[in-house]
């Protein structure tokens, strides 16, 4: 949204962080874009929306190696439950005009990921051709610089205080340290504080965050290609000699913390019996992340009408979503206008401000 903004040379931009950019949430993240299992429709589509924005965005950044990694993404499972489950998924992902296909294991195998191991050479497998895994820290950080050249200033390490309001609008933000920003509109984006923030206007916003543990393993040359999501556990790389590992069923045992080093083996044990190449793979770093979602489970985004000029950007999938969001609520902050596509999502479906 920075870069939207300090692109359009229409406004002044300041980025405040009480960290630096990428450093949170976004590096514990699996970063897979995709708009695979959303729903409803509307929510579908906006991560389609998302998915598509990320292919324009690579080819309009200046810089010379993409964090953004297509390739596709493929899927199984062991049991016919689980089966029926995927052709449903699948059914209706065509005929919402998403790609997605089917493939025997044996001839992904032999085409697609040759170090592999499938139940059987039948196995279906669903390919989906579009979907890709986003460095994400890296491009935050190429966005929040792309920013800075066309003349955005940045403030990290110093949190937001208090956002002044005169005459019915937001006007500054006072930061720790006593910094004073004169502002005419400011956009929460803060993740897991969002609602803090909101609270510095008397404003409710109730999240329901969740834990995630994603395990960064050191390997030999580059194993995988795609992203893999079996029925117990989940892969990607994360660029040569690296690949990253995650499963729901595992964040579901998290506790504190406590039982971390336990799930990290049990995870690589997981991808170790998918991918023998890996039987060498050591474990270099385990990131818990917490996701920051709405009550509801989808995006807040745009003004709150109570309280002028003040934007929310809060949501779960902020991987996928992140680029087109910032292009819209750049363009809702300077003329006004809402697209459709986040009608359906704005932060006045919640509670009122105290």
């Amino acid at each position: 949204m920075a870069f939207r903004l300090a692109r359009s040379g229409e406004a002044r931009v300041w980025v405040v962080d009480e960290s630096l950019p990428g450093s949170g949430t976004t590096s514990a993240s699996f970063a897979w874009a995709n708009a695979n299992d959303k729903t409803p429709r509307d929510y579908f589509e906006l991560n389609h929306a998302g998915l598509e924005e990320h292919f324009r965005l690579r080819d309009e950044l200046p810089i010379e190696t993409s964090p953004f990694h297509p390739g596709g993404n493929l899927e199984w499972s062991e049991d016919g439950a689980a089966l029926e489950v995927l052709e449903r998924r699948i059914e209706r992902l065509r005929s919402w005009g998403y790609a997605a296909e089917w493939w025997r294991a044996l001839w992904v195998k032999e085409v697609l990921e040759p170090q592999v191991t499938f139940p059987s050479p039948d196995t279906p497998v669903a390919f989906f051709p579009h979907e890709a895994w986003v460095d994400a820290p890296r491009l935050a950080k190429a966005l929040v610089e792309l920013a800075r050249q066309s003349g955005a200033e940045t403030r990290f390490g110093a949190a937001v205080e208090e956002i002044e309001v005169g005459n019915g609008s937001v006007k500054a933000l006072r930061l720790r340290g006593g910094e004073h920003l004169p502002i005419d509109a400011v956009v929460n984006a803060a993740g897991l504080k969002a609602d803090q923030v909101a609270a510095l206007l008397g404003r409710r916003l109730q999240l329901r965050p969740s834990e995630g543990l994603l395990v960064r393993v050191t390997v030999e040359g580059s194993p995988i290609g795609r992203l893999l999501h079996s029925p117990r556990v989940n892969l990607r790389s994360d660029g040569p000699g690296y690949v990253l590992v995650h499963h729901g069923s595992v964040d579901r045992e998290l506790d504190g913390g406590a039982r971390r080093d336990s799930l990290c083996r049990e995870l690589l044990g997981r991808a170790r019996r998918v991918v023998p190449a890996l039987e060498g793979a050591k474990v270099e770093e385990a990131r818990v992340g917490v996701r920051p979602m709405p009550e509801d489970g989808l995006p807040c985004v745009g003004a709150v009408a109570e309280l002028p000029g003040y934007y929310e950007a809060v949501t779960h999938s902020g991987v996928t979503l992140g680029p087109l969001l910032g292009r819209l609520l750049a363009r809702e902050i300077l003329s006004g206008e809402v697209d459709d596509l986040i009608s359906p999502f704005r932060p006045d479906r919640f509670a009122r401000a105290r």
